[in-house]
């Protein structure tokens, strides 16, 4: 998964949105089994936005960028509400195809 695309991809989350671990990496032009690596790349690279990369269901990984607490914080402050399982709302979840990223990486 290209560095350049993974930065787009994560970057163009809207505030109060969020995708998962695995559509970040396909948007970016991986594979959704290279999920569990995305938040060691995000953290090294230091993304903007990178709070806002959930798990498949809307929780808060465990490991979130060393502290999901600080993470869930932020996406509450955004406006992102979560329900009693802690769980984000599938309707705030972002999809992007691959496609589309190219074309912002392109542009």
């Amino acid at each position: 998964m290209d560095r350049d695309k993974l930065r787009t991809v994560v970057e163009g989350i809207p505030a109060g949105s969020w995708m998962s671990y695995a559509d970040v990496c396909v948007a970016a032009g991986g594979f959704a089994d290279e999920a569990r690596a995305v938040n060691q790349r995000l953290m090294a690279l230091e993304i903007a936005g990178a709070h806002r990369v959930l798990r498949a269901d809307g929780r808060v990984a465990p490991t979130a960028l060393g502290d999901p607490e600080r993470a869930r914080a932020l996406l509450e402050r955004e406006g992102l509400v979560f329900d009693e399982r802690d769980r984000a709302s599938q309707d705030a979840r972002v999809r992007l195809a691959a496609e589309e990223v190219a074309e912002e990486v392109a542009a």
